[in-house]
């Protein structure tokens, strides 16, 4: 029997609730889930793929919140199934680490993790 992979992260991930975006400088994304150290989004690809390192801002419309000027860092992407066979879309995943935060963005990302996600994913 082969064992289980450990998961390696520090913070638990959680699934964000539908309408949670993230803004890479000027590429729109929608975040896939989120922990205290970093995000997964989708964004369709337009031409213009992220930077290695990015500002970031997080908004979700349904709860009005704005989180703008975060530092953060590209992990990786990777293609990203389409939904439908016929789609000539195509989507990428982007794993994103926060860079160093202050304390007030430390609060206001434990905030939205805290009322905008579903749970642990």
């Amino acid at each position: 029997m082969g064992q289980v992979a450990e998961d390696r992260r520090a913070h638990g991930r959680f699934a964000v609730k539908e309408g949670g975006l993230a803004f890479l400088e000027t590429i729109p994304t929608t975040i896939v889930d989120i922990s205290e150290c970093g995000m997964a989004v989708h964004f369709v690809v337009l031409g213009e793929e992220p930077k290695t390192c990015f500002p970031l801002d997080i908004f979700h419309g349904a709860e009005n919140f704005y989180l703008a000027g975060l530092p953060a860092e590209l992990v990786s992407v990777v293609d990203s199934p389409p939904a439908s066979r016929f789609s000539i879309i195509l989507v990428k995943r982007a794993s994103i680490r926060f860079g160093k935060l202050d304390d007030e963005q430390k609060n206001r990302l434990k905030y939205f993790i805290n009322t905008m996600t579903t749970g642990s994913c």
